[in-house]
């Protein structure tokens, strides 16, 4: 049975010791804030979404994984008045891409040029 008192914490850390237990709370507090809060406005991977468009950039078909990739990226449209404005979605759409850091923007580019302004 754990005995500790508010005491003893503070006095076991004025003194360097840890105390038992409040690492891995925190830890756990701190990964779970990380989680939950990196969610953003698109859903989407945009890295997997790099990785898949450039297959098909490249001549690939793409497998069944890359479909939702694929979609997140497609799915992205901006409209005015219920049309689809294509240079404001080849915009949205290579900030998208961009947004995955370890994506070469060259490559993204590229992608985009060829599917920025097609409907999927």
């Amino acid at each position: 049975m754990n005995t500790y008192s508010k005491t003893a914490d503070r006095q076991g850390q004025a003194a360097g010791n840890a105390v038992p237990g409040r690492g891995k709370t925190r830890v756990c507090a701190l990964f779970a804030v990380c989680l939950l809060g990196s969610g953003s406005a698109l859903a989407g991977d945009p890295c997997k979404s790099v990785l898949c468009l450039y297959g098909k950039f490249a001549g690939n078909s793409g497998s069944s994984e890359c479909r939702s990739a694929e979609q997140d990226y497609f799915s992205i449209l901006v409209k005015k008045h219920g049309n689809i404005k294509w240079s404001e979605t080849a915009s949205a759409r290579q900030d998208y891409l961009n947004s995955c850091p370890g994506a070469d923007q060259s490559y993204t580019q590229k992608i985009n040029d060829k599917f920025g302004k097609v409907q999927g």
